[in-house]
């Protein structure tokens, strides 16, 4: 029987895009570097923002400013993280009730760490009872070190948590792990795309979905 729900964050509990592009659009433009739409960014999110910088510098790590980028889409987004963010609409009745029938709640989020408890604190008070992001000396998902953390500190077996995401990163991340899973299709890949790259047991298209699905006896 499942007693923990490990959740992704962005693009699964909370939609982070328009601020993301903000910050990589202020980085890139300070060296007079093509600016990323939405739906760039959209594709490019999910394996953390050195990742994302990488993917929207031009020429990537070989760029001689990819360094200098990166940190300054840090100081942006640490200023402006929660500018436009927003929770998903129905997902935090989904939590509530989902506590109310005795699950345990976890985040685990390639985002930065000490931005991810703030925005989990910020959209969804009280409601999970960890949260881990991208912390030094933790690979980042797919590798499955943090989701191994989040079972240690709850002393539960992958046989007992279940984890929810949106991406490919997010499908890999639980079979690296061992654990059942669902992916989302309203967050940040569509369902088609989820189609073509994941093998996916389950796709959900809500939030009350979700919610029906875990209380159904995964």
């Amino acid at each position: 029987m499942k007693k923990l729900i490990i959740f992704d964050l962005d693009g699964t509990l909370i939609d982070t895009l328009d601020d993301l592009q903000a910050s990589v659009n202020f980085a890139l433009s300070h060296f007079g570097f093509p600016l990323r739409s939405k739906e760039q960014v959209r594709r490019d999110i999910g394996n953390g923002v050195a990742k994302l910088m990488e993917r929207s510098t031009p020429d990537g790590l070989n760029n001689p400013h990819y360094q200098e980028a990166l940190d300054i889409f840090k100081e942006h987004y640490a200023v402006h993280y929660a500018d436009k963010t927003v929770p998903y609409e129905g997902m935090d009745k989904t939590l509530k009730e989902l506590r109310n029938a005795g699950f345990l709640l976890a985040v685990a989020t390639n985002k930065i760490d000490s931005i991810a408890h703030i925005l989990i604190d910020a959209s969804y008070p009280g409601l999970f009872d960890f949260v881990l992001g991208d912390i030094d000396g933790v690979p980042k998902k797919p590798h499955p070190q943090m989701i191994n953390n989040i079972l240690v500190h709850f002393n539960l077996s992958k046989e007992e948590a279940f984890y929810v995401g949106d991406t490919n990163v997010d499908e890999q991340t639980a079979v690296n792990s061992g654990l059942d899973y669902c992916l989302l299709t309203y967050g940040y890949r569509r369902k088609e795309e989820l189609l073509e790259t994941c093998k996916g047991r389950t796709f959900i298209d809500s939030p009350q979905t979700l919610l029906e699905y875990l209380k159904s006896g995964i």
